[in-house]
Order: C-alpha cells, then sequence, then structure tokens
C-alpha cells in the first residue's frame, strides 16, 4: 500500500510566523520516520484580485508513505504524540488520507485516542 496523508495546521490566532516554524518541527519529525517524502502542500495559485499566498497550503504538509497500513499507523501517532506536546491553544490538526479526514483538536487524550482508533480502523477504499 502506498498512500499519501495530507496534514494541516490550522492556528486560530493566525500568527503566521509561528505557524511556520510548526510546521518545520512537524516536518522533522516526520521525516525522523520510514517514509518516502514530506514536503510543503504546493500553493494554488491566487484567485484574481487577492493578495498574499495561500496560507491554508502554507500550513500543510504531503507525507509520501510506502509499505503497509502500519506506516500510515505510525505517522498519524507521530503527529498525534506531536500535537499533544504543542502549547498552542487554538491549534488544530487535520490529516487526511484518501477521501477520510481526521481533525485534532484540544480534546482530552482518552476523545482523541477514540478519534485515532475510529479513523485508523480501516484504510480508505482508494489505498488498498
Amino acid at each position: 500500500m502506498d498512500a499519501e496523508v495530507k496534514i494541516e495546521l490550522v492556528d486560530a490566532g493566525g500568527d503566521t510566523e509561528a505557524t511556520d516554524e510548526l510546521v518545520d518541527h512537524l516536518r522533522w519529525e516526520l521525516l525522523e520516520l520510514d517514509v518516502a517524502a514530506v514536503s510543503p502542500v504546493p500553493a494554488t495559485p491566487a484567485p484574481p484580485g487577492s493578495k498574499g499566498v495561500d496560507m491554508a497550503a502554507a500550513a500543510a504538509l504531503l507525507v509520501q508513505v510506502r509499505g503497509s497500513v502500519e506506516a500510515v499507523r505510525l505517522v498519524v501517532s507521530a503527529v498525534r504524540a506531536w500535537f499533544s506536546r504543542s502549547r498552542d491553544p487554538g491549534l488544530s490538526v487535520k490529516v487526511t488520507i484518501g477521501d477520510r479526514t481526521l481533525e485534532l483538536s484540544r480534546a482530552t487524550v482518552e476523545q482523541q485516542e477514540r478519534l485515532v482508533q475510529e479513523f485508523l480502523r480501516s484504510p480508505p477504499a482508494d489505498a488498498e
């Protein structure tokens, strides 16, 4: 199974510099795993008349995972562990695999564990 995992950081505080730093830290942690690649999500062209860059893309990573479902589980577990160490109360993280998305916010550890287990219970249809 090869899969692409999209990880988006959503910071309610809107501090782009702090969010960039968080993305960098998460990227380095993910690179320590046995994954094929971890790269920023390519920015889409800005709509006509708008200014700036696509902030959602700037705070997102694509993780290329080769191998088993267990490799995807390790990526999701690493993101969850990284998120639980984060001190930013306005931060949430979205993990998307195929057509399924898991959003981690400031829920209790038990609530997060249930969400992660439900999300990982079966792989997305296009990842098999």
